[in-house]
């Protein structure tokens, strides 16, 4: 820039010609117009990515709500001027909350841009799908009738049943409402409100596709039922009764999970019992609460319920496993936790499932969690686990002695367990 300056000032001064006199100025005049358009060009593009982000959902890509209610009413106006059909799908994934408590929002995020990618890809070109809520999709389909979205509707779902998503390999459930304009309403209000009233009978009915003719058909149906089939205080006493119930099938899930993890290794089962008094034990000892030591109490029960989906060549295998059956048995906390991720009132004990093999240097599975990454309910449990292990028979060595074991868990503080929970382990347990 000092160059340029010196140019000009240099060449500024009359000259023998007029006509030469004026090239500086022109050329000056020249080149702050060229940067000015650069500028203008800079400014324009970014008001343009600005423009783009505010309508972008920024965890999964797709169109926000923001955009949604835009392009919603442009469509719903061309609809109605050329005359054609515009079908509106909402899609919700069920129990996704769950997901988040148990693996948390980092790979709930995960799972959403994977799953906003199936959905893109099972959708036409011209279709619009936006994020309108958290776990919630809207699908703007023009030029599509009832029967066209209801096929669309039901191959989404069909083809979610062979899709698994995130490293934990979740498969996921959906549940679809669906209306189209203009024979289920004519403005963007009424369709919206009757496509969430859809959407609720979904879910309602296990995932099914609800139009608007089979939401009366449902509304109808309850109704009747309303006004003779059931009596109020009938609804008022089974209402009352759903709290003890909860807890009644809780204990009796627990039960049926126990007797199928016993019948595929006896093991396991043996195994399990001594676990859940030895991990009670710590977690007195711990001075943990009482709602603290029910989540042990169960999970120390149902730690190795994923084993029911590993072979039984590999569980009982007399030799040493090899690295590709190891990769298989790792698994095991991560199938547990799935298969009670839709029970909710066990959602709070499954973080000391899927996490009972973690260990606080980080060298455990599944996620290599460390030290307060991981709930103290599940570093009890772990410990638990491994001591009974330690002092069990198993079909590739012989139990090691009580001294042996203990020894081998002291060790062991603060690499793969709890120090404090070492200490109130060898507190409480007595030599035989």
């Amino acid at each position: 820039m000092d160059y340029f300056l010196q140019f000009l000032k240099t060449f500024s001064k009359p000259l023998p010609f007029t006509g030469l006199a004026l090239f500086p100025v022109l050329f000056w005049a020249f080149y702050l117009k060229l940067r000015l358009n650069s500028k203008n060009a800079q400014i324009a593009q970014l008001n343009k990515r600005l423009a783009r982000s505010s309508f972008i959902d920024t965890i999964t890509d797709l169109y926000n709500s923001k955009y949604l209610a835009f392009r919603l009413k442009e469509s719903l106006t061309q609809a109605e001027r050329h005359n054609f059909s515009v079908s509106l799908l909402k899609i919700d994934i069920e129990l996704f909350k769950n997901i988040n408590k148990i693996y948390g929002v980092s790979r709930g995020d995960v799972i959403l841009r994977e799953f906003a990618c199936f959905l893109k890809n099972e959708l036409r070109t011209g279709d619009i799908l936006a994020r309108s809520k958290e776990d919630e999709f809207i699908v703007i389909c023009s030029y599509t009738s009832k029967e066209e979205a209801t096929r669309l509707a039901g191959r989404i779902q069909e083809k979610l049943k062979f899709r698994y998503f995130g490293k934990e390999k979740i498969s996921l459930q959906i549940s679809i409402g669906l209306v189209t304009y203009p024979e289920d309403g004519t403005n963007e209000e009424i369709l919206l409100s009757i496509l969430n009233q859809c959407l609720n009978c979904s879910k309602a009915k296990n995932n099914k596709v609800i139009t608007l003719r089979k939401l009366k058909e449902n509304t109808a149906a309850s109704e009747d039922n309303a006004n003779g089939k059931h009596e109020v205080t009938e609804l008022k006493n089974k209402i009352l009764q759903l709290t003890t119930m909860l807890d009644r099938t809780t204990l009796e899930t627990i039960i049926a999970f126990a007797t199928a993890i016993k019948a595929k290794d006896f093991y396991t089962a043996e195994h399990t019992e001594r676990t859940v008094t030895i991990a009670l034990v710590i977690g007195r000892k711990l001075n943990l609460e009482e709602q603290q030591l029910e989540i042990i109490r169960y999970a120390a029960m149902l730690h190795d319920l994923g084993k029911v989906g590993i072979p039984e060549s590999i569980l009982q295998k007399p030799g040493e496993l090899t690295a590709e059956e190891f990769k298989k048995i790792k698994k095991h906390p991560v199938i547990g936790a799935e298969i009670l991720r839709p029970l909710h009132p066990l959602i709070k004990i499954i973080p000391s499932i899927l996490y009972h093999h973690e260990r606080i240097d980080g060298h455990g599975y599944p996620y290599g969690l460390k030290n307060n990454q991981i709930p103290i309910e599940a570093k009890v449990v772990a410990l638990a686990d491994s001591f009974q292990a330690l002092v069990s028979d198993r079909p590739y060595r012989k139990a090691y002695e009580f001294k042996k074991a203990l020894k081998i868990i002291s060790r062991e503080s603060g690499s793969h367990f709890d120090p404090e929970v070492v200490k109130a382990f060898t507190r409480s347990i007595s030599l035989p």
